[in-house]
């Protein structure tokens, strides 16, 4: 069971997670209400902001017990995200390996990062950023074509509700995810 550990804000979610991994259990949720230092792949600068209703910033922390398909968790993730979206009327499309866009626009970034210790895997920190409620105005602060489903639809979302959708959909096809891998439809 998933369990979100709330801040109003963070450096980053996954700068908090690493530094606290050792204490952070299975399926803890870290979530800001901004974050001041979020990045990407790359170390690139995620833009932030909590105006309008806010987004998702949000870092899941999974020790998985099978690493066989560790190496797909990114595109799970994205996978997750993409059919969050889908649920608000959009049709995403990825940038693999860890982008969602919506007609050629950023609108989520994953990044799945694993800490070893040898062979054993002490946990792994899944970063996710999802902009949901982005105005134009924000969007011009983002150095890339990027949107929000707000900017798509013109109607404000609820954080929590998406955020409870999300990791609904995360909980529900985890597991399996650890069995089998990535499989299932191809959102685009």
């Amino acid at each position: 069971m998933l369990h979100i550990r709330q801040f109003d804000e963070l450096d980053s979610t996954s700068i908090y997670a690493h530094q606290h991994l050792e204490e952070l259990n299975n399926f803890d949720v870290i979530s800001a209400e901004l974050q001041t230092a979020g990045h990407g792949q790359f170390e690139r600068k995620w833009y932030a902001s909590n105006a309008n209703g806010g987004n998702i910033y949000i870092s899941i922390i999974v020790k998985p017990d099978k690493l066989e398909h560790l190496n797909e968790l990114t595109r799970f993730i994205s996978h997750i995200g993409a059919k969050t979206i889908k649920d608000y009327g959009l049709k995403p499309c990825f940038k693999y390996p860890n982008d969602i866009l919506i007609d050629g626009k950023k609108i989520a970034g994953f990044l799945a990062e694993s800490e070893f210790i040898g062979q054993i895997c002490k946990g792994v920190i899944i970063g996710c950023g999802i902009n949901l409620n982005l105005d134009e105005n924000e969007l011009k602060n983002i150095d890339i074509p990027a949107t929000s489903i707000f900017n798509e639809t013109k109607k404000r979302v609820d954080k929590n509700e998406f955020l409870n959708k999300f990791l609904s959909n995360f909980e529900k096809e985890y597991n399996d995810f650890l069995i089998n891998g990535l499989r299932g439809e191809n959102i685009c």
